[in-house]
């Protein structure tokens, strides 16, 4: 019988994302469930109470709140990926004057809201480690050792973990240079010894699975709009100009070993599949914000993908 994986990425902080995760091995019938990268939210919404209401900005609105209103709230901002932060004016001045105060709240939300994660994963599974969990670029390396804790979670960053059926898989969140500067990427000759570590640890490449958060350079799974230094997209006489963003120490890689299966996310708007050589990568994309989560089923079978749909929850 086939080893049915699902596989995601890039949820983003999304409670409701990480809630549709931990159930997709009932949901879709799958053996493991794996988890790519980029897991940890973007921003911290300060809810500022004022009297017996909050206020606070959200999708470019200016939004007002009474108490009773304030739990509801805090779920469709954790649904939507970002933190809430429930305080009063002195707290948002104190942080407005205090860069490193700022971190420290930003870290203690996302901190606790991993933890709870890793609680319902563990209340699922009862210590059963069935979900593979790695980090990509945008996690701060913070949340490593948080994972490591997880009781049925297997933490795969860096690392080369035994799948079912004699199957395994090697991971790096790490990814090539972006206008953000986000916490793990760097340039391809960087990468390459880093990537070349990683698949060194390996047995058989022909029962390989490559978990990198980076798609391969000019795959068709990379494919992204270009941003101008002040970060907004660049448009030329023709539209919209786009380019490719992957790791051409990645595509080396797979070209180079010529594993069973390439697992990428990262660009979120390039979801789809594609062969390079023997070789299938696929990157399901990423809806979160909308709270859907996007996913690749993949069937392995005698060291052969016998199918591979694109799927969501």
């Amino acid at each position: 019988m086939a080893l049915k994986l699902f596989f995601t990425t890039d949820v983003h902080g999304s409670d409701v994302c990480w809630k549709k995760f931990v159930k997709a091995i009932d949901f879709f019938k799958a053996d493991v469930a794996i988890l790519g990268g980029d897991i940890t939210g973007k921003m911290v919404i300060p809810l500022v109470q004022e009297g017996s209401e909050y206020s606070y900005r959200l999708f470019g609105r200016d939004m007002r709140i009474s108490a009773n209103q304030l739990e509801a709230e805090c779920e469709k901002i954790g649904n939507a990926g970002y933190y809430s932060y429930p305080c009063d004016k002195n707290e948002v001045d104190r942080l407005a004057e205090n860069p490193a105060a700022q971190e420290e709240v930003f870290n203690k939300l996302m901190v606790k809201r991993l933890e709870n994660w890793l609680k319902l994963a563990s209340e699922t599974y009862k210590g059963d480690r069935k979900l593979y969990v790695s980090p990509g670029n945008d996690d701060r390396f913070i949340i490593d050792d948080v994972l490591k804790k997880g009781d049925s979670i297997i933490a795969c960053e860096g690392e080369c973990v035994a799948l079912p059926d004699g199957y395994e898989m090697v991971s790096s969140g790490w990814v090539t240079p972006t206008p953000w500067k986000t916490s793990r990427e760097a340039p391809d000759d960087k990468l390459e010894p880093m990537f070349e570590d990683i698949m060194s640890k390996a047995h058989d490449y022909s029962r390989l699975v490559c978990n990198f958060h980076c798609p391969p350079y000019n795959s068709g799974l990379d494919t992204a709009a270009k941003i101008k230094p002040d970060l907004s997209v660049k448009v030329g006489f023709g539209g919209v100009e786009f380019d490719s963003f992957g790791s051409k120490a990645c595509r080396k890689m797979i070209e180079k070993y010529k594993p069973l299966l390439g697992l990428h996310g990262h660009i979120h708007e390039s979801a789809g599949f594609r062969r390079i050589g023997p070789t299938l990568c696929v990157n399901p994309g990423s809806e979160y914000a909308e709270g859907v989560l996007r996913g690749y089923l993949v069937f392995l079978d005698n060291k052969k993908v016998k199918g591979h749909w694109r799927v969501a929850s």
